[in-house]
Order: structure tokens, then sequence, then C-alpha cells
């Protein structure tokens, strides 16, 4: 791909290109839904697919021929099957998930087990765990002690909880800016990443060829000229449209480029975990998260599923070594590389904040489940508002159940959801779910003509910003980031974007009637509704 070629065009800001568009849509009542694919992306795809379904053919036969003329062997067969069940059933799995596998191995009983052993990431994620242990075990060191101060007795619990499930440390002098939309969010990335003069650290799920990665490229470029260390990392699922024409003009400008977790036609659950965090950190001293994508669906310079909503964080002060130490152990990952990270803390500003702010991950590198504990956190903490806002709303039953206990005691509980789904098959089962809580008080919006992919949750006193959804993968297998913090400003404002955008929303008052087929396809969706 040669930028030079490009032809020049008016430098408008992309909150001005994304609010013509939006004001479009308001004005004409008419959302222009395309489909804008990559098709080597896609072939790349259905081609890893057929081969793991071939492979997952061949398991299965070999396990059911012998069946087939030893009757011995299908009893054999049987009573493995049962153990392997009794195993699920012991193991630490959500409960909606056993039941699935369950069903799974005594039905398939001839070679269900096989699959459920290749899938089990107690066997199959083993060595990168080991992995990871001893990146941790290198890179304490660059772990800040937890010195926040201050906050509510439920604050100060959730701080100590993250701190004991995976070392995250807790900050006060963190200055933080909320931006209500995917095109200010990256105006900012764009304005903050020309004045970058030692690195630029870039780890994102969906890179794509277009309007936003050109402007980014365009200042990164510049700044490799000037000697800046610019390493990006991308997911080799969800960056199907990030061409290798691109990636080949960056590693020749001089950027570092590395994939996660490469797409590769070999069955493995390991292919299921995917690096969907999202982090931009620009010399040590400003670091940004939130919901968007390096794409340009993002800042809605095309509709792929309506208008586009999304959201994203700014941060200065201390916590930016938190954003720093986890791009540097995943960087270390991807590469298996040992190296000094001295030179890319303590550059950040001093700024002064009374508010606490903790950055966290989450992913199988760690026992807990991070980001579903701190969600059900927040839901109990709510006293007098609880407001959500997903594209995906697939929890398992403790977070259904802390809903509805917060709806019944009065709490007034408010989910946003698009009404444009991006996938079908998960938009049925996540409306489904939503509207079976209206009757308990809880209730639902469908932003109009739009697709939701902010992932915010936001109470009377504190705000989770950050890219992990209400849905099981995010829960238990994906790779996550997330802000949450106590912070006045970010409430109110996070508070303010919900408020806007309600007006704009359907609210139901029930849940909807399905039909016949309808009804059947959403129960054969939940069946395997916690894999998703």
């Amino acid at each position: 791909m040669n930028t030079t070629s490009r032809p020049m065009r008016p430098m408008r800001s992309l909150e001005d290109r994304s609010r013509r568009r939006r004001q479009r849509f308001t004005e004409d009542k008419l959302v222009k839904i395309r489909t804008e694919h990559n098709n080597s992306g896609a072939f790349k795809t259905i081609f890893a697919a057929a081969f793991i379904l071939v492979q997952l053919g061949i398991i299965v036969g070999l396990s059911t021929l012998p069946a087939l003329a030893l009757w011995w062997y299908l009893i054999i067969l049987v009573v493995i099957s049962i153990f392997t069940a009794l195993s699920v059933l012991s193991s630490h799995r959500n409960n909606q998930a056993k039941a699935v596998w369950v069903l799974f191995i005594l039905v398939f009983f001839f070679g269900g087990f096989v699959i459920y052993f290749m899938s089990n990431d107690k066997y199959m994620y083993a060595r990168p765990r080991r992995r990871h242990r001893d990146i941790f075990a290198r890179s304490r060191r660059f772990m800040t002690e937890s010195n926040a101060s201050g906050g509510s007795e439920t604050m100060r619990g959730m701080c100590s909880y993250l701190r004991r499930a995976g070392n995250f440390a807790s900050y006060n002098n963190v200055r933080l800016k909320y931006y209500p939309s995917g095109a200010q969010l990256f105006d900012s990335v764009v304005e903050q990443l020309k004045g970058a003069e030692h690195f630029v650290f870039i780890e994102y799920y969906a890179v794509a060829d277009g309007v936003l990665l050109n402007r980014i490229w365009d200042v990164l470029r510049q700044k490799l000229k000037e000697r800046v260390d610019v390493r990006i990392i991308y997911d080799d699922v969800g960056s199907r449209v990030f061409s290798r024409g691109m990636r080949r003009e960056m590693t020749e400008a001089g950027a570092q480029v590395r994939v996660f977790n490469r797409l590769i036609s070999r069955f493995t659950f390991a292919m299921n975990y995917r690096d969907h965090r999202k982090i931009i950190i620009i010399d040590g001293k400003i670091a940004f998260t939130g919901g968007s994508n390096i794409a340009d669906e993002y800042v809605n310079e095309k509709h792929m599923h309506g208008y586009w909503k999304d959201t994203g964080l700014m941060m200065e002060g201390e916590a930016v070594d938190a954003m720093t130490l986890f791009f540097l152990r995943q960087w270390e990952f991807i590469t298996g590389e040992a190296f000094d990270y001295s030179p890319y803390f303590n550059r950040y500003e001093r700024v002064q904040n009374p508010y606490i702010v903790v950055p966290y991950v989450d992913g199988p590198e760690y026992e807990l489940t991070i980001c579903k504990s701190v969600f059900e956190s927040v839901i109990y903490s709510a006293r007098e508002r609880l407001y959500i806002m997903t594209p995906y709303f697939i929890p398992d039953d403790s977070v259904v159940h802390a809903l509805v206990n917060k709806a019944l005691s009065g709490v007034d509980v408010r989910i946003i959801l698009p009404s444009v789904p991006d996938k079908y098959y998960v938009y049925l089962v996540t409306r489904d779910n939503a509207e079976k809580l209206i009757k308990y008080g809880v209730k639902i919006y469908y932003l109009k003509d739009s697709f939701v992919h902010s992932k915010l949750v936001v109470t009377e006193s504190c705000a989770v910003v950050g890219t992990a959804n209400f849905d099981m993968r995010s829960f238990y297998q994906q790779f996550e980031n997330a802000v949450l913090t106590n912070d006045r400003s970010v409430v109110e404002e996070v508070s303010a974007d919900f408020e806007r955008t309600f007006p704009d929303c359907d609210n139901p008052r029930s849940a909807s009637k399905n039909g016949l087929l309808r009804t059947v396809a959403i129960a054969l969706l939940r069946f395997v509704s916690p894999l998703m």
C-alpha cells in the first residue's frame, strides 16, 4: 500500500465527519447498511474453519469406526464419557457451560470427550499459562504498590479485590478524560501522537485499512523518522482487513508489528482466546482505552451496522505506568523475548486528583474472572441508579441475579443495547436475555438505527470504562482491559452521555412475542450461549 499516492483530503476532524453523518441519519430516518469486507480476510477465515471442521471429522471418525465393529469398545466409550461428565461437573466452569458440556459429552459419547479435553484450557493452555507466570515474576518489580486513599468503603473493597486478584494497583493523582464517541477519542489520539518523542505502544483487537488508520499512520510514519519506538500488537481474527501491504509498509518504515494468536488451520481451543484489549500509550505520559477499535466503522467513516456508538477514555498521571506494564507483558508473551522494561517507566507527569483510578486487565493468564467480578461488585454497589451500555448481553446466572436484585430493591437499572445487530444469532439471544428482565423492573433501551459498541457501567458513585462485554467470551476467554474509577467528573460525564442517549432509544414495556420458528431458534442458540 503506497500511502504517498493517496489524494489530499480536507483535514476535517473525525468528530465533525461523524456528526454530519449522524445528522443525515436523523433527518432522513434512513440507515444505509452495507457489507464492506476484505475478501482475502474472509477467505482466510473460511479456509481455516474448513480445515478445522475436517480435523474434527477425523477425530470423531477415529473414535466412531472402532465402536461400530467392537461392542466392548463401545462400552469403554460410554464409561469414559460418564467419567468425563463427572469431571466437568466438578470443574470450576460456570454452571451454564457445565450443562452444555455434560449434554454434549453424553449425547456424542463416541467422541465428545475427546473434543472436551482438547478444548479444556487446563490442559491446552498450560504451557502459555506457565509463560505468563514467568513474565509476571520477571516484571514484578515494576508493579506499583497501591497508594490510593479516600473513597467509600465499597470502593476500597473493590480496590482490595483487584489488588489481591491480579496485583492491580489503585491510584490517586490521575487525570481522566471521557469521550462519548469514537471519533472524539481518535481525534485526541491523533493530536497526542504528534507530540510523541520516545515511544508509542498500540494494542488493539481490530486494526483495519481505511481513513482512520491512514490518519494515525501519517503521524506514526513521521515519528519513526524522528526515531520514536513504535510497537503495534493486533489480533489476527479481529484484524482481518489489516492488509499485508499496510503491515509491510509499517515494518519497512521501522515499526515493530506483531500478531496475537495467528489464525491457523489447526484445531485447538487456544484459537478461541483473542486479544480484545484496546490500549495506546504515548511516552509513558498518556494512555487511551475504551471500546473503539482502529477501523472506520468506529468513527462512522463507513456504516456496516447503522450509526456506530462507541466511547473511550484518556489517562494521564501515575496510572499510565500500569497500562505500560500491561502492554509490555503482552509484547514479551507474543515475541518470546525477555527485555528490560526500565526505560519505559516513571515518565508520567505529576497531576493532583483525590479520586481513585484502577486500571486492570483480564484473560487466561489469571485464575479468576476479574472483569465479571468487578461488574458484579459495581452492580451490588449501586444505591440509586445503575446504567449499562453493551453490544452483547449474554451473562451467566450470577450477573442476572445481581441485576434482578437491584431492580427489585428500587435501584433504577437501565441497559442500552443496539437496535441493529452485527451478529444476528448473538443478537437474538441478547434481546431475549435482556427482555426477560423487564418484568423485574429493569428498563431496556434499543438505540435507534444504531449499533452500540460501548462497554460502560456507571452508578451514582463509580464507573467502569473498558473493553469487556456482558458475555461469556469477555468473562471467561478473551484478554480484556478496563478502568474502574470514582472520579466525580468521569461519573458525571458518563451519566450525562447515558441521559443524552436515552431519548434516542426505543424502550419496550414488555418482552417481545416470538413466533414458533424464532422461539425454536432462540432455544437452540440458548443451548450454546454459555460458549458464545
